[in-house]
């Protein structure tokens, strides 16, 4: 089946796709009404078409259907969307891209979601791109075969919990050491710390043959230093033994655009880490990053990977629920 390139002032033309999505990624938060996941997955979209290079590929026009639904001769039956990572590529030192959504209707043919993805990936060689990470939903079966089919390959799966708004606090843990607030002096701890906790480190990144496992190592480096500079970070919440000395540290800060349009405060996308002698630090880290939220009332979103076991139990010893499962998957376009 034939895919096109969307004109830039089409875009209303993915609104009916949008809105029959199945796999909205806060569907199952029971914080948000179908119409606000409809209007966050619409910001998400625009948010990747608006950044610089932001493109959308969608189905040929021409299927039958109803005028007016997905599927019908005037909108598209699948859609693929792409939007370059500046920060990455910079990293790295080569040009990445995220297909940040893969769209189709309940009754798209494979062969057309097939198309936008495959025509994505040529628009990204034409580019220039050499590298597209996709995030999808596990439970969107027909996408990751078609993925897969495409030249994708798998390189991780995330698990989301929450702790949801209209829940009593958290209740109180047995705790060890001084929860307070991030202090400047304390950043160059927490960048031994995460040096540390992430030896040996097996994510997405160290797991792409194509990416250098040295840059790999840092990006986490990286990552805790942009949190004490509080550039991916709102709030840093440190556990010390009362003398100065950290156990651990964690991190967040607000999700958007579901946060704004969702109108109901999600907060997390952090990092953190504890030092392997007192790993027991951290649910009193994470609990006290919880209450904090919940106090604010905001919903606490904790993500890892599905077979990281000790931190999903500290998130289940809070009372957090488990709400979705994501893959990752890479594609190479270079040489």
């Amino acid at each position: 089946m034939a895919a096109e390139l969307l004109s830039a002032g089409a875009r209303a033309t993915l609104d009916p796709l949008i809105d029959a999505y199945a796999y909205k990624p806060y569907r199952n938060y029971r914080a948000l009404p179908r119409k606000r996941q409809n209007d966050v997955l619409r910001a998400e979209v625009h948010a990747a078409l608006d950044a610089d290079g932001g493109f959308a590929i969608v189905s040929a026009p021409g299927s039958p259907g109803s005028p007016g639904s997905p599927g019908s001769i005037d909108a598209p039956q699948a859609a693929a969307i792409v939007r370059p990572l500046t920060w990455d590529s910079a990293f790295f030192g080569l040009s990445m891209a995220k297909l940040s959504h893969v769209l189709r209707a309940d009754a798209a043919p494979r062969a057309a979601v097939l198309s936008v993805i495959e025509l994505a990936l040529r628009q990204c060689r034409e580019r220039g791109i050499q590298h597209v990470a996709v995030r999808i939903d596990a439970a969107d079966a027909d996408a990751i075969q078609l993925l897969e089919d495409a030249g994708f390959r798998l390189v991780d799966a995330l698990a989301t919990y929450i702790y949801h708004h209209k829940r009593e606090p958290p209740a109180p843990l047995k705790e060890m050491g001084v929860l307070r607030l991030f202090q400047p002096e304390d950043t160059e701890q927490i960048i031994a710390i995460t040096r540390e906790a992430y030896r040996g480190f097996q994510g997405r990144y160290h797991l792409d043959p194509h990416l250098d496992k040295t840059r790999a190592d840092e990006l986490y480096i990286e990552w805790a230093r942009k949190c004490c500079a509080f550039e991916w970070a709102e709030v840093v919440i440190v556990n010390d033994n009362g003398k100065g000395e950290l156990h651990g540290w964690a991190s967040y800060r607000h999700i958007e655009p579901v946060s704004k349009v969702g109108g109901i405060p999600i907060q997390g996308g952090g990092l953190g880490a504890c030092r392997r002698d007192t790993p027991g630090a951290y649910a009193g880290i994470v609990r006290a990053a919880a209450v904090r939220i919940h106090a604010g009332g905001g919903v606490t979103e904790c993500q890892t990977q599905l077979f990281n076991f000790p931190t999903i139990r500290v998130y289940e010893a809070i009372g957090t629920q488990f709400v979705r499962a994501d893959y990752t998957l890479h594609a190479w376009l270079g040489d």
